[in-house]
This record gives structure tokens, C-alpha cells and sequence, in this order.
């Protein structure tokens, strides 16, 4: 931990220098010259410690395994619930489509998707709303639906409570 407190300590006095050296010199093109001058000084205090490789004793931290674990973690999640919201809408879209093609028109379709402990994706539920004139055809619906996909859904007229 001392190589890194080296480090940010030369860097702040690289830093201190810099100013003071600026605040020296005169206006004009020397001015413009010496800001290049001191821009790649400061850069090359900031880089040397890596250019000359990292001490054995700040490699021996671990560091960089805790938060490449982490990062792979918080990724890992974000990548299974945006798969997840994917398939919820997959399958919105193919349960659309079947009824479309059957001349039924659904109100609403909701899916309802969960992460299993296993990171499976699973169907929770399934909701189509209807017209309150397709009341009738709700058994045909079902029944073409749980073809199509392979699971039964939840089906309730307009104005009529959600199942």
C-alpha cells in the first residue's frame, strides 16, 4: 500500500510543480511552448511507475480478482434479466400473432417471466385480455394458445377483474 501512496504523493508534487512553473513564465509563444513541456512532464510522472512494472508487493493485493469477480457478477445478472425480459416479449409476440391469425384480437397479453435459482428462465403466467364480444370463444382461445406454446393462459373479458 506505500508503493501506491509513493505514487499519488509524486504525482500530487508533479502536479504543485507544474502550476508553479506555469505561473513563472511569461505570456507568448513561450508560454505555449513551456505548456507542452510541462503537459508532457506530468504525464510521464503519472505513467512512470507503470512503465517500470509494479512492485512485487502491490501485485500480492488480490485486488483485481474481487472486482473482476464482481463486475462478472453484476454482468452475469443484467445479461439473464435482459435475456428474461426478451423471452416475456417472444412470447407476447408469438401468442399475438397465433390469435391474429385465428382473427382474434387480444386487448392486452401480460407475461409474466421469473430467474430461477438455476438462472433458468420460467413462465410464471400468462394474461390475455379480450374483447367483451370474444367472451364466447375464451375455450377456443385458451385451446389455441396452449398449442401453440405449450402453456395455459389466464383469460378474462374486458371489464371483467384480472384472474
Amino acid at each position: 500500500m506505500s508503493a501506491i501512496r509513493v505514487w499519488a504523493a509524486a504525482v500530487c508534487a508533479a502536479a504543485i510543480a507544474s502550476s508553479v512553473a506555469q505561473l513563472a513564465v511569461p505570456e507568448g509563444k513561450v508560454q505555449k511552448a513551456m505548456r507542452c513541456v510541462i503537459g508532457l512532464f506530468f504525464v510521464c510522472c503519472v505513467i512512470m511507475p507503470f512503465a517500470q512494472g509494479l512492485p512485487a508487493s502491490f501485485e500480492k493485493f488480490g485486488w483485481e480478482e474481487a472486482v473482476f469477480s464482481q463486475v462478472t457478477n453484476d454482468l452475469s445478472k443484467e445479461l439473464t434479466q435482459q435475456t428474461a425480459e426478451r423471452f416475456a416479449e417472444n412470447v407476447r409476440q408469438i401468442v399475438q400473432d397465433t390469435l391474429s391469425a385465428q382473427q382474434i384480437s387480444a386487448k392486452k397479453i401480460e407475461v409474466d417471466v421469473h430467474v430461477g435459482e438455476d438462472a433458468g428462465i420460467y413462465i410464471s403466467s400468462l394474461k390475455i385480455q379480450i374483447a367483451q364480444g370474444e367472451k364466447m370463444n375464451m375455450e377456443k382461445i385458451s385451446q389455441i394458445v396452449q398449442k401453440e406454446t405449450g402453456i395455459t393462459p389466464e383469460i378474462w373479458a374486458e371489464g371483467e377483474e384480472v384472474p
